[in-house]
């Protein structure tokens, strides 16, 4: 079973620390939840919620609900419960640190979901606790250093992708007219597991004859006994996570030979994967690469409602592309691509009457002189059952 090394850790702790003392910053403190935890995973290495608190010299320290002495934590020696009241405790380590005068970068799980992240409770009373001390946002900081993923990283990933071909197998190999819905899901989270990938992997699922992919307005994972019938179309997205990272697939099928509406569909999601694949390369911005996956779809007099393109790891990352969905979020289109970064190219076809849309997509590795799938035999196609 691969495992991630203490080389590892010390590749990522001193990645980090050399970010803080760019910032100026003394220490960090990491927030996590269960739902929504990449930065406490980065520097920890487990699958857990609570708090790190990361200095700039000296020991972290671990809280967490079940948290102490005694608690199994590979790469952090220090650990301590904190429940229900983990300010208290945060507070005790920063004293003896010495950090009374500090400056403190707060982590949140990412820039994207910001105001769904760092309690404000646990924020109210250490700004309280230490008056002289100056808290600042360092998100970045972890955002930054997972963005580009070490080879340690890019196996996980890999491995996650060899589950999900056998996931998508085992569709072909369960879904038929007469077979419920439920039957499907449960064949592919059995699959998942089977192959050693850990609870908390999405998966959208939606079925029918005029559907649309199920992040862009479909059913999100809701229970129905519908039985699948000769014609229709299955829109799956989900990720098989290894380690914490996940290896997203879209993946839509067909019961049947689909209609000539749903082949141009496919077809032109097929062409819009592999105008974005044959341009992604070291040096191109997020704006060209947004540009190349677009361009078909909108030629084409279709809609695009989300992104095109996103980040993958211990969660949906940097660089993401345009989302028309949310007109307020502005993507970073000068954001250089860089070798190393993993990239889910998924570029949406919605048709104007938004009644029925797809999406292909798989994770890609950016190399120093292109781009590879990490999925070993994934093509951007409809799987024909």
């Amino acid at each position: 079973m691969f495992e991630l090394t203490l080389e590892e850790r010390d590749r990522r702790w001193k990645k980090i620390r050399e970010a803080m003392k760019k910032q100026d910053l003394d220490c960090l403190i990491v927030w996590g939840s269960l739902s929504s935890n990449p930065n406490i995973i980065y520097l920890s290495s487990l699958l857990h919620q609570g708090y790190i608190v990361f200095p700039l010299e000296g020991d972290p320290t671990f809280l967490s609900f079940l948290g102490g002495p005694h608690y199994y934590n590979p790469w952090i020696a220090d650990n301590r419960t904190g429940h229900p009241n983990y300010a208290k405790v945060i507070s005790e380590r920063l004293r003896e640190l010495h950090l009374e005068k500090a400056r403190i970068g707060i982590v949140q799980p990412s820039a994207t979901t910001a105001e769904m992240g760092f309690p404000y409770v646990t924020y109210l009373s250490l700004t309280e606790n230490f008056p002289k001390a100056k808290f600042e946002d360092a998100t970045h900081i972890l955002e930054e250093a997972r963005m580009i993923k070490s080879p340690a990283e890019i196996s996980c990933i890999e491995l996650g992708c060899e589950a999900g071909e056998k996931a998508i197998q085992a569709v072909i190999d369960t879904a038929k007219p007469g077979v419920r819905d439920y039957e499907v899901k449960a064949k592919m989270m059995d699959t998942l597991f089977r192959a050693g990938c850990e609870p908390g992997s999405l998966i959208l699922y939606y079925s029918g004859k005029d559907i649309i992919h199920g992040g862009q307005g479909g059913m999100i994972c809701r229970y129905t006994e519908r039985k699948l019938e000769k014609g229709d179309i299955i829109h799956t997205e989900f990720s098989a996570t290894y380690l914490g990272y996940s290896a997203q697939f879209n993946q839509p099928f067909s019961i049947g030979e689909p209609d000539r509406d749903w082949k141009e569909i496919f077809n032109l999601a097929e062409e819009a994967f592999n105008s974005g694949f044959n341009i992604l390369k070291p040096g191109i911005t997020a704006g060209e690469l947004n540009e190349a996956l677009l361009s078909p779809v909108i030629k084409a007099g279709y809609l695009a409602r989300t992104p095109p393109f996103h980040g993958m790891g211990l969660t949906l990352e940097e660089p993401v592309g345009s989302f028309p969905a949310q007109p307020d979020y502005k993507p970073n289109f000068d954001r250089v691509i860089e070798p190393g970064m993993v990239i889910e190219l998924e570029p949406p076809v919605v048709r104007p009457d938004f009644k029925r849309g797809t999406t292909l997509g798989c994770p890609v590795l950016v190399t120093d002189t292109g781009c590879r799938s990490l999925s070993k035999n994934w093509k951007p196609e409809v799987k024909i059952i």
